[in-house]
């Protein structure tokens, strides 16, 4: 199954209701929130995948490495549950995923979907972990190297962009399509790796 689809499938199973609970939107909404943060994170992170692929950087792959068993996926809620505006590491992976783009992401999500940056930057914080953890257990589950990561990635990217763009979110892909330097990856690596510890 695709990461997208994966990921909103479990999400549907009582986490968007709890997502718009949190944040105080419509369960509307937040679904169409969530199909614009979830390709946005997936396409940062696919260029990044990519720079890292280039440079033979194997910090991206270390990164994954440390929660191989992806079992937070079996708690959708828990994961939901650390998200939001005050959620220390987890709003910190958001940037580091983002880098740079963070507040373009957050208000063009916020005008697309129809809530507010705030809510918009809570969202991104409950959707980054989830992606992480689903890349975390294709990547042991496949027995992925770096270059198998980065084509995972970019085949899910392009996947996760067509439902995007279905649903009226691809003003904000076309927003990170214009900017493609994916040289953030620094010392992300080390915000990265506590939240995943």
């Amino acid at each position: 199954m695709e990461m997208f689809q994966m990921i909103m499938s479990q999400l549907q199973n009582g986490g968007i209701t709890e997502i718009a609970e949190k944040l105080g939107v419509s369960p509307v909404q937040a679904e169409k929130a969530v199909g614009g943060a979830l390709p946005s994170l997936m396409s940062e992170l696919a260029t990044k995948s990519s720079s890292a692929t280039s440079k033979n950087d194997l910090g991206f792959l270390s990164l994954l490495d440390q929660n191989k068993d992806g079992s937070v996926m079996d708690d959708i809620m828990a994961l939901v549950a650390k998200g939001g505006p005050n959620s220390g590491d987890v709003t910190g992976l958001v940037s580091s995923i983002l880098g740079g783009k963070s507040d373009k992401v957050v208000n063009e999500l916020s005008k697309s979907s129809g809530i507010n940056p705030a809510q918009a930057g809570g969202l991104l914080s409950m959707i980054a972990p989830l992606i992480m953890q689903t890349l975390s257990k294709s990547k042991t589950e496949g027995g992925l190297d770096l270059a198998g990561v980065s084509t995972l990635l970019n085949t899910q990217k392009g996947k996760a962009q067509e439902k995007a763009k279905e649903s009226g979110m691809g003003g904000l892909l076309d927003m990170l399509d214009a900017d493609k330097d994916g040289s953030i990856m620094d010392d992300a690596m080390g915000l990265l790796g506590k939240f995943m510890k």
